[in-house]
């Protein structure tokens, strides 16, 4: 057993996703490239390829969560819903990216 599918199924795997998924989040309040490096954490933990699909969906959901929840603070919810297609793209980018980057970084990793 190598150190990383004991990282998947061992003990601490919950906690490893937790830590991964905060440094991730860390990262994409920063510059986009965020929800790569967060999809890429996340993807390395999870124990398949298609855990992989779910861990990246879920990582970039809660990335827009937060997204959502910074611009209703700040006040511009409404404006930004009527953006149209740049609201579009948000979301997209939101689910493709972290999804992308989970499905390559696990992928590569192997045993898939």
């Amino acid at each position: 057993m190598t150190l990383l599918s004991a990282i998947r199924t061992g003990r601490y795997a919950e906690l490893a996703l937790v830590v991964a998924t905060a440094v991730g989040l860390a990262v994409s309040t920063v510059h986009w490239g965020g929800l790569v490096a967060g999809g890429v954490l996340v993807g390395v933990l999870a124990t398949s390829v298609r855990y992989a699909v779910v861990s990246g969906l879920t990582f970039g959901g809660l990335a827009l969560a937060l997204q959502t929840a910074l611009v209703w603070r700040s006040g511009g919810l409404a404006a930004y819903f009527e953006m149209g297609i740049i609201l579009v793209l948000s979301v997209t980018i939101g689910f493709a990216l972290p999804m992308l980057g989970a499905v390559g970084a696990r992928a590569l990793t192997g045993d898939a």
